[in-house]
């Protein structure tokens, strides 16, 4: 199988067990949206930000860029005893490091917590509530051990990766979802505060998946057990890597949890959810499209890096970077476009009003902006792990951070929410100029000519399509003139799939090769 086919056959597979736990994840969101009171679940998303922060600095972070390079050298060059050992002796580490960090957030977060009375001042709406400070502190101290859960769950897929095993890690993330929609529906009038219902959730969620990866683990790589060598070479060698990494990542992290902490200074209940559920439709397609293409690519990146073949990183990298934008972009115009509808349609229910609506609708197109800075990014990335050069995304991802906080600083008085999504947008497309420069420098200019007409003949098919799904919507408004259930779903459903198949039509007829990539990759799934 050529490296063309073996990264879309690897990327569909993640993505198709992404997607799955993207639905889920989305119903999650229409049913706490629509049964938990704006307030509690503004306190439930700032506590349970604390514990992903560090999930996504481990799990993106530490896997991509030092657990696989490092297994997947191991499995090279070593035997298969080798590697069970150096899986084992990290899985050692990693229990250690985990339970120390875990301690030690839970020490850590109501000082932090604290911090909202400092910057409601650059909000300059009034003071935060001190029952709004306590709960988000309760809540947070509750949801905080998810984090040793869910990082010990992501250290068992990088061997995962490196034996080419996607199927598990792809479609475990959904049990968070399912077990936070039952405790939701289930257990939400147990509690005088219904978001400790959503709490029991976490627990629940996180215990499963820690659990089934590990079988996988031990079924696939047969490691069973931490060994205790710590001083086994790999691990020095995966904290070496690990280090710069995680403060790589802990910047885009930060940002996150900066914004979030602004946006709970703001008084108005909401705001959080708001900036919660326009990042999560974001989300959807980054996550699916960009995050599959870029763990895809990352093995045959990290064996062309071991081998010292630059050109194959390059050309690796260059097709990364059009196979997400092949998806991506479309995705940012549809987002825009059909935002405000696709909201109305999916959350304006119980808990959820006209106001939060036009205001989710708000950020969301600002995020949208940002989308294909934020897929390349993910994909960019990947080019500087694959050859153990973790420094220079930090350099440039802490500048970015700074960059993010100023703005924040500078722009939540003037534009509130507003100013907070476009900090990050700004922020991330800086991140991604810079990234895609110094690769450039790196492995050779990630550009020619097919390279610089593929993108061309997307961004047409992309537009066309912008133009069709905008006809479609207004037409179809004007149809509509109630606001029912069949109505939005209608006005959403319509113009959605005549984007997809104009898409579709103007993709072929422009000869586009990730078009016809695609194509294939769904025909042979439709005959295995």
């Amino acid at each position: 199988m050529s490296d063309a086919r073996e990264h879309s056959k690897f990327a569909a597979i993640f993505a198709a067990g992404t997607l799955f736990s993207r639905i889920l994840g989305l119903l999650r969101d229409l049913v706490w949206v629509a049964l938990i009171p704006a307030a509690s679940l503004d306190a439930f998303l700032v506590a349970f930000r604390f514990p992903n922060m560090l999930r996504e600095i481990f799990g993106e972070g530490a896997s991509n860029a030092a657990f696989v390079p490092t297994f997947t050298e191991a499995l090279t060059h070593e035997s298969k005893e080798e590697f069970r050992e150096l899986v084992s002796a990290v899985m050692s580490a990693m229990l250690l490091i985990l339970g120390a960090m875990t301690a030690l957030g839970i020490l850590l977060l109501p000082t932090i917590v604290d911090s909202l009375t400092f910057l409601d001042r650059f909000v300059e709406k009034g003071p935060v509530s001190p029952d709004k400070i306590a709960l988000i502190t309760q809540l947070s101290l509750w949801t905080f051990p998810y984090l040793f859960m869910i990082c010990m769950a992501i250290f068992c897929m990088a061997p995962l990766y490196t034996l080419k095993h996607y199927v598990t890690p792809s479609w475990t993330p959904a049990l968070l979802n399912v077990a936070i929609i039952f405790s939701c529906l289930a257990f939400r009038h147990s509690f005088d505060e219904p978001a400790y219902a959503l709490v029991l959730g976490v627990w629940l969620g996180g215990m499963a998946q820690m659990v089934i990866q590990y079988l996988a683990l031990a079924k696939y790589a047969g490691v069973w057990v931490p060994n205790f060598k710590l001083g086994h070479p790999g691990i020095r060698s995966i904290l070496w890597l690990l280090l710069p990494v995680l403060l790589g990542q802990a910047a885009g992290e930060v940002n996150r949890a900066i914004d979030i902490l602004f946006a709970a200074a703001i008084p108005e209940e909401g705001t959080v959810r708001s900036l919660f559920l326009a990042n999560r439709l974001v989300q959807l397609p980054l996550s699916v499209f960009a995050v599959a293409t870029s763990v895809a690519i990352l093995p045959s990146l990290s064996r062309s890096g071991a081998l010292g073949r630059n050109d194959e990183i390059r050309a690796t990298l260059m097709q990364g970077l059009r196979q997400s934008f092949f998806l991506v972009f479309p995705a940012t115009l549809g987002l825009i476009i059909l935002g405000r509808p696709i909201i109305s349609l999916l959350f304006q229910h119980g808990e959820f009003g006209v106001a939060d609506v036009n205001r989710t609708a708000t950020a969301l197109s600002i995020y949208a902006a940002g989308l294909l800075a934020f897929a390349w990014v993910k994909v960019s990335v990947s080019g500087f792990y694959a050859v153990k050069n973790t420094r220079t995304p930090v350099i440039i991802a802490s500048g970015c951070m700074v960059f993010n906080i100023i703005l924040n600083f500078v722009l939540v008085g003037p534009l509130g929410y507003q100013g907070l999504a476009l900090s990050t947008t700004l922020s991330f497309s800086l991140n991604c100029l810079f990234l895609y420069a110094f690769l450039s420098l790196q492995f050779g200019s990630l550009w020619d000519a097919a390279y610089l007409t593929g993108l061309g003949r997307m961004t047409i098919a992309s537009i066309l399509m912008a133009v069709v799904a905008l006809g479609a919507y207004r037409i179809v408004l004007g149809f509509f003139s109630d606001d029912g259930t069949v109505a939005r779903l209608v006005v959403v459903v319509v113009p959605l799939l005549l984007a997809a198949g104009s898409y579709a039509m103007f993709s072929r007829s422009l000869d586009i090769p990730e078009y016809e990539n695609f194509r294939s990759l769904i025909r042979r799934n439709k005959t295995t």
